[in-house]
């Protein structure tokens, strides 16, 4: 059996676009539904976090940071044949003032962290798959992403650059998944179900 950790934010943990902070069913998260389709052969675990970020901390929440949670993540469930980090949709908020190119350079030191951790199979390093946020759709003006949705659509540009530098898998959502104009930063039902497919069929090409 092989093991893939989901390590995200609020699409990984299921977030109901436009509502306040309720969460959809667990067969409607992608997590759960990568493991339905995957198979028997498949564990997928799920390590989603409202608010996470890839390197920073929030001025607003505690243990938002994922590079602080990633290597005891890791090693908690340990031996992982792949992690799969979907983050950089928070970092690329107003709060940060983060421009892309840095977005996108926090998610490669989370990679550098999972290749370093020896938490694969007999201590190896476990492979990483990318998933680059879509671009954001409509925003509130008032809210904390207000002015990001042009910095959303440089995302891809930018994870493009850093996987390539760094060898590792990489999934774009853009055209494969889109947030939902409820909110602007967050997956809607089929939003889940694609980035399920689209992490599915990657996946199967990297453990053929």
């Amino acid at each position: 059996m092989k093991t893939a950790l989901c390590f995200g934010d609020s699409n990984t943990w299921g977030y109901v676009p436009g509502s306040d902070g309720e969460r959809f069913p667990p067969e409607i998260r992608w997590p759960r539904r990568l493991a339905r389709a995957l198979g028997d052969e498949w564990e997928v675990i799920a390590e989603g976090l409202n608010g996470r970020t890839a390197t920073v901390d929030s001025p607003v929440a505690d243990g938002r940071n994922g590079l602080t949670y990633l290597l005891p993540c890791l090693q908690s469930h340990m031996p992982l044949d792949v992690v799969v980090i979907y983050l950089g949709t928070n970092d690329a908020g107003d709060r940060y003032s983060l421009p892309a190119e840095t977005v996108a350079g926090a998610v490669g030191r989370l990679v550098k962290v999972v290749r370093t951790s020896e938490a694969g199979p007999g201590y190896s390093a476990p492979d990483v798959l990318v998933v680059c946020p879509p671009p954001f759709g409509q925003l509130d003006p008032e809210g904390s992403f207000a002015n990001a949705g042009v910095k959303s659509r440089q995302l891809g540009r930018w994870f493009a650059e850093v996987c390539q530098a760094l060898g590792c898998e990489l999934v774009d959502l853009n055209g494969i998944a889109a947030y939902s104009d409820l909110d602007g930063i967050h997956l809607d039902a089929d939003g889940q179900a694609a980035v399920a497919y689209a992490v599915e069929a990657r996946l199967r090409r990297m453990f053929v």
